[in-house]
């Protein structure tokens, strides 16, 4: 998908939120994690603490840039915009690491049931979160990310 022309990467995205409308939430979160671990990667592009900066869902697929910010909100945004969207109340958390200071953009959604972008490729849940030596740094809700004017 990042690979296409704009128009077909916007219609590529509307076909893949349709495929996964005729999918299980727990397929649809894996499918939607799977495509978004794809994206390619650029260190900086939004800052994690001005969320009023970040593009809408059209604008972050048109304008193809992808740091940990961006591709969490795609995850967000994808989901958001399906059938499964209204069922996960999803959020976007930065975590701190205390002990090697990385920090973690994940998407928080169904309450912690489903935890996408802590770790490539494996979906965990809030159990897992609280294992770590982890610092809640960030965390924006679905009026925050304004997904109710999507």
């Amino acid at each position: 998908m990042f690979k296409l022309s704009t128009s077909d990467r916007l219609g590529y995205w509307k076909q893949f939120r349709t495929e996964i409308d005729l999918m299980t939430l727990h397929e649809a979160i894996v499918a939607t994690n799977d495509l978004w671990q794809s994206c390619p990667f650029i260190p900086y592009y939004l800052e994690p603490d001005k969320p009023e900066e970040w593009p809408d869902p059209w604008q972050l697929i048109t304008e193809n840039y992808y740091c940990d910010i961006a591709k969490v909100l795609g995850i967000v945004y994808t989901l958001h915009l399906s059938k499964h969207g209204t069922l996960l109340a999803p959020e976007i958390r930065i975590y701190l690491d205390t002990k090697s200071r990385y920090s973690y953009h994940i998407a928080w959604l169904d309450g912690g049931k489903y935890i996408v972008n802590l770790s490539e490729d494996v979906i965990v849940n809030k159990e897992q979160i609280e294992n770590r030596n982890l610092k809640l740094k960030h965390c924006y809700t679905p009026v925050e990310l304004k997904l109710e004017q999507y």
